[in-house]
């Protein structure tokens, strides 16, 4: 007892330049909190399930006991929490869009309580946890200030992602794996993977090898094992991925592998919309993925589509001609071929916005619709007419935008112009767009955070709760160190631009 006592005593008197009270990010949607310190026996810490538990269960304890206590500390009084009870309906959950992601903690002198209604909600309430849990480097102890704490949370849009573009600069696996990683400590639950583009296709479809004609080298490759392998970590961690094929624009590497199904050697696209080889190859590749991405969104991409190549093929011009098409006759003729596909694999399309503005109603009810343009906006006609869309606006949600700051990116409202039930209905949700022209391995983490946080925020956290950005400051200051503490190059939250260096010595709590 004498131990435990000096031990409080001592955390009493430390002074440092982080807030000693923990701040959560994002804010959950009801949280409480005491004046009470309580110690964590990081030496025995165990997590005790309710029931027998899933592996992905008893990994997921694995992995939040090694990241609570990566330092070294002397053993705890014997009065230190040693335990945290889960409870979880259903901890073998298949991971979907819409999939509950509930939770409570509960924290205090008496013990830690998780509940959920399946695997996902109990990792973020391991998260949770993880930003309660504090190492105090006077006392060498883990301990949670300000206890007893209540936490009743859930997301507040379903749709949660990150874009991730593996053409415009090859991602090795590793790299994939650690922003994977990442995503988890902002309950980001979704990674968009655009994996091919007009400058490579770093894949070797095994129904139509060779594509990988047009990878940059054979190192910059990936083989459908790696995509497995990629999707199976984040899906372990509760992050869907939804792969992305963008078609028929943004095509160009197609053309190594596959010249036939371009335009010609010297305008490369669009894809030529007049040849089945065009849609037989791209219902192999789709076909390669689906069966290893159990997701049951794919999106088609369809934006930027400039259809003058078109006329320097004289098979095209005649198929058109023939069809009395215009080419936006046949744009749409390939969008409706492509979906087709995709339904037929099982899937349901996502597409950019200038589906909706080219085709509006034309296009299947069940597509949703990815807003992207600033200057063209599809959202709210397309809610009108009942279709479900995501927003990614160019600007405040584009993570390649250096001079995109966090407070521009914070207070961007995905549901602008809607009403309260037109945004619960049809508003998905929301991602930072990772665009690679100027992004490799060097500098992919110090783009995508801290600002990524700011839109995380946004997505999960009541709107209420999260509409000024000088409101939430101090937290946002504390979860870019939160970050760096787990081993995330999150570079200094008030920059004027992205990923610029620290200005001057000094705090990371202050930068």
């Amino acid at each position: 007892m004498r131990k435990a006592a000096a031990l409080l005593s001592l955390l009493g008197h430390v002074s440092a330049a982080a807030p000693e009270r923990p701040m959560l990010w994002p804010l959950p949607q009801q949280v409480a909190s005491g004046s009470d310190t309580v110690v964590i026996a990081a030496d025995a810490f165990d997590f005790q399930p309710a029931s027998s538990p899933s592996q992905e269960l008893q990994d997921a304890f694995g992995r939040y006991k090694a990241q609570y206590f990566k330092r070294r500390a002397p053993a705890p009084p014997a009065a230190a929490v040693a335990a945290a009870t889960v409870a979880v309906d259903n901890d073998a959950a298949d991971l979907q869009l819409g999939v509950d992601e509930s939770y409570t903690l509960k924290v205090s002198a008496d013990g830690i309580a998780i509940t959920a209604k399946t695997q996902f909600g109990a990792y973020h309430a391991m998260e949770t946890l993880s930003q309660l849990i504090i190492f105090n480097a006077t006392a060498k102890a883990y301990v949670v200030n300000n206890a007893p704490w209540s936490v009743t949370d859930a997301p507040r849009f379903v749709h949660r992602e990150v874009l991730i573009d593996t053409s415009r600069h090859y991602q090795p696996v590793a790299s994939l794996k650690h922003i994977i990683q990442s995503f988890t400590y902002a309950k980001v639950n979704t990674m968009h993977w655009h994996i091919v583009d007009a400058q490579s296709f770093p894949w070797i479809a095994p129904s139509a090898p060779k594509i990988a004609l047009g990878a940059y080298s054979e190192q910059e490759k990936y083989t459908i094992e790696d995509i497995q392998d990629v999707i199976e970590f984040a899906r372990a961690r509760g992050v869907r991925v939804v792969m992305e094929i963008d078609t028929p624009g943004h095509a160009a590497s197609w053309c190594s592998g596959f010249p036939d199904v371009c335009p010609s050697a010297t305008c490369t696209m669009p894809l030529r919309p007049d040849t089945n080889a065009t849609f037989e190859l791209i219902e192999k590749l789709i076909g390669d993925l689906a069966k290893v991405a159990p997701d049951a969104y794919f999106h088609i991409g369809g934006d930027e589509v400039n259809t003058d190549c078109w006329s320097q093929n004289a098979d095209t011009v005649k198929w058109m001609d023939a069809n009395n098409y215009t080419a936006h006759d046949g744009y749409l003729y390939f969008v409706q071929r492509v979906t087709q596909i995709v339904q037929k694999l099982g899937k349901h399309v996502v597409g950019w916005d200038e589906l909706w503005e080219n085709f509006g109603t034309q296009l299947d009810k069940k597509t949703i619709i990815h807003q992207w343009r600033a200057n063209h906006l599809a959202v709210k006609p397309a809610v009108q007419a009942g279709y479900q869309v995501i927003w990614s606006n160019d600007g405040p949600w584009y993570l390649d935008h250096e001079d995109q700051t966090w407070q521009s990116m914070y207070e961007a409202n995905p549901c602008d112009g809607l009403t309260d039930k037109e945004c619960s209905t049809f508003v998905l949700g929301g991602g930072g767009e990772m665009w690679a022209e100027r992004i490799d391995e060097s500098d992919l983490q110090n783009t995508i955070w801290p600002r990524m946080g700011a839109i995380a925020e946004r997505l999960w956290s009541s709107a209420d709760q999260t509409q000024v950005a000088a409101d939430a400051e101090k937290r946002y200051a504390y979860f870019r160190c939160y970050l760096n503490h787990q081993g995330v190059g999150a570079a200094p939250y008030n920059n004027p631009l992205a990923r610029t260096n620290p200005p001057v010595p000094g705090s990371c709590y202050l930068q």
